[in-house]
């Protein structure tokens, strides 16, 4: 599909655009080759281009039906592959000016924010103890519920909610007076 001239990719286009859905795996092989050697020419890194590239596909596919027949598929296909580029080195660049890390996910807290984080945790547990055991069941069952997500509650149960929470900032500023 490499050597597929151009007018041949915009009719397989135009044939995607009215729905023909058996052009979509003959665009697919037309278009990746020259959208993903574009990306990595523009951005480099071969995982940033693989996944501008993907995006760009991705977008190119669901606005298949805004293609216009008059315009050259290929040139339409790039463009939307150079906003991906642009886009992605835009999101870097404002996560480099924020001093965010690039994969915030396997960011790991610092050893002295995970101190913090463990003292605050066995306070909160030391304050929660001094609790009656009715106000300790709520919060446990709203712990419990955060973890499952969401879920519809009664109008009891959001009472018990909030008085428990109420009595446990009540004890917290007895404990810790903060």
């Amino acid at each position: 599909m490499q050597g597929r001239s151009d007018p041949e990719l915009d009719r397989a286009f135009a044939r995607l655009k009215d729905g023909d859905r058996s052009a979509f795996a003959e665009v697919f092989r037309a278009v990746w080759p020259p959208v993903q050697r574009f990306c990595r020419r523009y951005l480099g890194a071969d995982t940033d281009a693989d996944d501008a590239a993907q995006r760009a596909l991705e977008r190119v596919f669901a606005q298949a039906a805004h293609y216009d027949p008059a315009r050259p598929a290929l040139g339409w296909v790039l463009s939307v592959a150079l906003w991906e580029c642009r886009t992605l080195r835009r999101r870097a660049g404002r996560r480099a000016a924020a001093g965010l890390p690039e994969d915030l996910e396997a960011a790991a807290p610092a050893p002295d924010e995970a101190l913090e984080q463990a003292e605050l945790r066995a306070a909160l547990a030391a304050a929660i103890e001094e609790l009656s055991e009715a106000d300790q069941a709520v919060l446990a069952a709203v712990l419990d519920a955060e973890e499952r997500g969401p879920r519809g509650e009664d109008v009891t149960f959001r009472k018990r909610k909030q008085r428990a929470i109420h009595r446990l900032r009540e004890t917290w500023h007895r404990l810790y007076g903060t």
